[in-house]
């Protein structure tokens, strides 16, 4: 049997303090990549809000368009009452609500303006940096490992970025929207104006989006982990009811929203995920091979 040079195996060898000494210098490259996207999102801060707006947007469309339907419908059922009691005039043709539910975002405190734009910058900044700071948490894994296993960090690593955008987009422009649908409508509109701060808005958006982004990376992971030979295929096969458990957990912690919809929503892609990652792992995974040829 050949035996492993010693430049094969010296790179997997590193003291605590070598471990450290790495994790620093990821942490600082990170941080560094933060700043700098962070200045950038200060820069159009305006723009970006406005973009950010959009699944707020979205729901108050679909609790306005409800308001309209039960209006006329309320018309119908009760010809004595005048149109202007709900929209803007009495002209059948006119759709325009009279009280409808504001798009503006509201600001409770003094200081909500300043801190909203520093948090939807810091959020923006995560969003731009997410991809080199994932990068920079692969290469701190490659570093104890093989050279053939650190050739995997570089094969899957984009994959790991566009399901991480892939989790944003789906929170963004589905759960999100969704959930404050619901979460607006648990009860009566004309009982219960609904007013969103902004500041418990972008608390909202970003918890989600950024917790769908990290969900998404579930299938490169166990994918990566059954290649290196660490988990055998056949054990992700075994542990799915449990898995099934933990996603409807890590469903109920991510999203605020207790209607069955949202839940389903942010449960469902988790378990398509899942099952996503152990296909792919029977194709991919093997025995952990170490240098010298031989087996874990």
């Amino acid at each position: 049997m050949a035996e492993a040079t010693p430049d094969e195996l010296e790179h997997t060898r590193m003291t605590l303090g070598g471990h450290l000494e790495e994790l620093r210098r990821r942490i600082t490259r990170s941080l560094v990549a933060l700043v700098l996207a962070l200045l950038a999102a200060w820069a159009y801060r305006e723009e970006v809000l406005t973009r950010v707006m959009w699944p707020w947007k979205s729901s108050v469309e679909r609790i306005n368009a409800d308001l309209v339907e039960r209006s006329e419908a309320l018309l119908v059922a009760d010809p004595t009452k005048q149109r202007e009691e709900y929209f803007a005039s009495a002209d059948p043709s006119d759709r325009r609500l009279r009280r409808p539910v504001e798009e503006r975002l509201s600001a409770f405190g003094v200081g909500d303006s300043f801190f909203v734009s520093f948090h939807v910058s810091f959020y923006v900044a995560l969003f731009l940096a997410g991809p080199y700071v994932l990068f920079e948490l692969w290469q701190f894994i490659a570093a104890g490992l093989y050279r053939h296993e650190k050739r995997l960090v570089y094969l899957y690593f984009p994959f790991s970025v566009v399901l991480f955008f892939a989790g944003i987009a789906f929170a963004f422009f589905l759960i999100v929207p969704s959930g404050l649908y619901f979460l607006s409508t648990t009860l009566p509109v004309e009982l219960v104006q609904p007013q969103l701060g902004i500041e418990k808005y972008f608390e909202f958006l970003s918890r989600m989006c950024l917790a769908i982004g990290a969900v998404f990376q579930l299938p490169i992971l166990m994918v990566f982990f059954a290649s290196i030979g660490l988990v055998e295929p056949k054990s992700y096969g075994r542990w799915r009811k449990h898995f099934i458990v933990v996603a409807l957990l890590v469903a109920a912690i991510i999203t605020p929203s207790p209607d069955a919809i949202t839940q389903l929503l942010t449960t469902a892609p988790m378990l398509m995920l899942y099952e996503i990652g152990i296909l792919l792992s029977r194709w991919r995974g093997k025995p952990r091979r170490l240098p010298d040829g031989g087996g874990a």
